[in-house]
């Protein structure tokens, strides 16, 4: 029976695909307040500046002739460009997806992100009644940005770990994320009927906004149980060599020390100024903060950095270092503890980058 719910779902989800990729890329649509029009004017469609793409339950079927299709929707997607909506409409359905495969079949409900009709450019604006009855004209906008932050944030949860069905202790956060989704998506169809219902919108506002808070507050205790990356299977990044100028070339290897990661640091060449020092730095999982992960600047400068800060207390340090001497100086002999907030690291491959990224952001998210 499991597999062929999995079946069921896998099915699903491609004939879902397919739908999408021929409705809402191949054709362009215009509604002028009361039938919506196929159009393939690509210069013309430029003038407009309000988008939409509707979205129908599960099973509804989108009729050809293009007459009260506005009555039948169960929501929408609003934006200022047909690429605007059309990027907001994936990454909705790359969140259904996510949750599908996580929590099993028959989870999401009817009202799914996988049976749309757009984008479509719209004629008809809010008159400037209906826009100061709610406050802010595009506060539904913005609300739903919020939402779309929200999923960009916890799709990758459901991605990167196995499915726990249904009965998930985690299903009532994802399950918040998706009411709040679904609701703005309604909000916006009816917030673009002829007559809109200003105080049920501006309630469901209200509801929608107690959703979206709870579930920001509730991020951190999502990740920490279901990590948003998984732990890179190559040990590759472990062990690399950094250039650093005149102070010749930096030898980093990285060991695992059970609640945390040891980096060494051993300099070698240059202008003798550096050679031979060795520094170790101990980081713990538990006080891993901010992660900085920069690409290339493009700029003659090819490499990938990577830069991580301790949350709270700084990172231990034993610094080891001979005599040296270069052709204007003798450095004296050096043995020290000392403490660093950040440590800051080289690659030249962005396989490797990625992957140590990956690993730190991992660690940094369970905690441990």
């Amino acid at each position: 029976m499991r597999n062929h719910s999995f079946l069921i779902l896998i099915l699903y989800l491609l004939a879902a695909a397919v739908s999408a990729r021929a409705q809402p890329q191949k054709a362009h649509y215009v509604y002028d307040g009361k039938i919506v029009q196929v159009t393939d004017e690509e210069l013309a469609l430029a003038k407009y500046k309000r988008w939409q793409i509707w979205l129908y339950q599960e099973g509804v079927r989108i009729p050809r002739y293009t007459a009260g299709l506005q009555y039948s929707r169960w929501g929408l997607i609003e934006g200022d460009s047909a690429e605007d909506v059309t990027k907001q409409l994936r990454a909705s359905q790359r969140f259904e997806a996510a949750y599908l495969k996580f929590f099993g079949a028959d989870t999401w409900g009817r009202y799914t992100f996988f049976n749309p009709l757009g984008p479509i450019a719209v004629m008809d604006r809010l008159s400037e009644d209906q826009a100061t009855d709610l406050g802010e004209p595009y506060e539904l906008r913005w609300l739903h940005e919020r939402v779309n932050n929200l999923i960009h944030a916890a799709t990758p949860s459901l991605e990167n770990n196995e499915s726990q069905g249904p009965t998930s202790s985690v299903a009532g956060y994802f399950d918040q994320i998706r009411d709040a989704l679904q609701r703005v998506s309604r909000l916006h169809s009816r917030l673009s009927h002829d007559r809109p219902q200003l105080r049920f919108i501006e309630s469901g506002i209200v509801q929608a906004k107690t959703q979206v808070r709870q579930a920001e507050n509730d991020a951190a205790k999502i990740t920490a149980v279901l990590p948003s990356v998984k732990l890179p299977t190559s040990k590759a990044w472990t062990s690399h060599a950094e250039r650093a100028g005149s102070d010749g070339t930096i030898q980093v290897e990285l060991t695992e020390t059970g609640s945390g990661v040891s980096v060494r640091q051993t300099w070698t060449g240059g202008d003798g100024s550096m050679t031979g020092t060795v520094i170790v730095t101990v980081i713990p999982y538990s006080d891993i903060g901010k992660i900085d992960f920069a690409p290339p600047t493009g700029k003659g400068d090819g490499t990938w950095t990577l830069r991580v800060h301790s949350a709270s207390t700084p990172f231990l340090q034993t610094v080891d270092s001979p005599e040296r001497k270069t052709a204007r100086h003798t450095f004296p002999v050096v043995h020290d503890i000392a403490k660093d907030r950040s440590v800051y690291l080289v690659f030249e491959n962005s396989g490797e980058a990625q992957d140590a990224y990956a690993y730190f952001l991992y660690h940094a998210q369970l905690g441990r």
